[in-house]
């Protein structure tokens, strides 16, 4: 991170924080929420991961579910997003769309509401193939150890499934015993929160190409399988 990077939103280049969701605040004294773009953390930590990665994606197909303001869409060779119950609002442990049809499948806060999270880790492979990529960020895994699922949607953890620990690549990349899988941890220069992506493909080639190219953007990439 470079020194004139501390403060700024890199979505917007927004200077001006207040609290966010329900008045909250990151160690009781920094305002998380960006007054422009209304960015988060992870917002901003997905944003700066993917401006190092900018070099790749101007050949790549993309489908974003549950879209929000991490991602450019105009960096990505074609776009496309699916809302819950709204624009292609795709069922993501059965997607209805052919094999190999994107390049890369982003979903960040989602898989935690998803019931079969491993079926659906093998559904968003399918539809980058063999050669893509599949991006999933959820909730603080870095957080706890271990992964929790207690099976049913909670309504007082926010409907989640489970909570996910520092064991996430692992546990979903069971899903499918041939992915590779990848860690790249962030850190928010507003609030120097961290947070970790994890990223999954069929290709080992092109997971060493992400890796690659993340370092050279200054990102710390963790192969895990």
């Amino acid at each position: 991170m470079k020194q004139d990077d501390i403060g700024v939103c890199p979505i917007c280049g927004g200077v001006e924080f207040e609290a966010g969701f329900q008045g909250r605040m990151v160690n009781n004294t920094t305002a998380p929420q960006c007054r422009s773009c209304g960015s988060a953390e992870r917002h901003r930590i997905i944003r700066n991961i993917y401006i190092s990665l900018k070099p790749l994606l101007k050949n790549w197909r993309c489908l974003q579910f549950a879209p929000e303001g991490a991602l450019d869409r105009h960096w990505f060779k074609s776009y496309d997003y699916s809302a819950y119950g709204g624009h292609n609002s795709y069922d993501m442990t059965a997607i209805d769309l052919p094999d190999a049809c994107f390049d890369i499948v982003v979903s960040n806060h989602v898989i935690e509401h998803v019931s079969d999270d491993r079926a659906a880790m093998r559904e968003c492979l399918r539809i980058v193939g063999d050669t893509g990529l599949v991006h999933v960020n959820a909730p603080s895994p870095a957080f706890r150890a271990r992964t929790q699922d207690w099976g049913y949607p909670d309504p007082k953890r926010n409907e989640h499934y489970r909570d996910y620990g520092a064991d996430m690549g692992l546990v979903l990349g069971t899903a499918i015993p041939d992915a590779y899988v990848l860690g790249v941890v962030g850190m928010d220069p507003v609030t120097f929160v961290s947070d970790i992506v994890f990223m999954f493909s069929l290709s080992e080639t092109l997971l060493d190409e992400v890796s690659t190219t993340l370092q050279k953007g200054s990102q710390t990439p963790i192969r895990l399988r």
